[in-house]
């Protein structure tokens, strides 16, 4: 975003909510380029109609609930769009990799969503489980994938949740946490 674009966000601001601060201009100017310079100005217009359209609040926006309220078209998005997965759906995904499974393990994981992918780890688990009879697959081996499945749940929610206040975070501190993570051998997708 350009300084051009954010006194315009500020003056769409101003125009909207009267005596918003005390503050001057140009300190204003300053303080909001500081934050919103490498953030998208459209994305933040676009938050800021939001924020004011909703009429939730008698006050102007702060640039924290602006960067706030510019992700929220995408997380809708990945909610609404990326498919959701139960336990009950995913166990017969992988039961029916099961099936198959001795002679064409391979094959039957790549066929797998990637939830269950990750689930089962890999195309050797297919080819195990396959090679058990048929009461203890129904029995203790789904039993424990659905036992699994609630805690592999619990933390993607984690990860989504932390992903997401990443995401809110200056680009500078993003690296730094990037670059830290590499550094404690963390190899998770941060």
């Amino acid at each position: 975003m350009t300084r051009e674009e954010c006194k315009q966000l500020i003056m769409v601001c101003e125009a909207t909510f009267p005596n918003t601060s005390n503050v001057s201009p140009q300190e204003k100017l300053n303080a909001w380029f500081l934050i919103l310079e490498e953030y998208d100005y459209q994305s933040m217009l676009m938050a800021l109609k939001i924020f004011i359209s909703s009429g939730n609040s008698a006050f102007a926006p702060s640039v924290s609930q602006l960067i706030a309220m510019s992700r929220k078209p995408s997380e809708l998005t990945e909610k609404t769009l990326l498919p959701t997965y139960d336990e009950v759906t995913t166990w017969r995904e992988v039961r029916q990799a099961i099936k198959n499974g001795i002679y064409h393990a391979e094959e039957e994981f790549n066929k797998l969503s990637p939830i269950a992918q990750r689930m089962v780890g890999d195309s050797q688990q297919i080819h195990e489980w396959a090679m058990l009879e048929s009461e203890t697959i129904d029995s203790v081996i789904q039993s424990n994938f659905k036992a699994r499945f609630k805690d592999f749940q619990i933390a993607e929610a984690t990860k989504a949740k932390r992903n997401r206040e990443i995401a809110q975070m200056p680009r500078e501190v993003q690296a730094l946490i990037q670059k830290s993570a590499a550094a404690i051998g963390v190899k998770d997708d941060l």
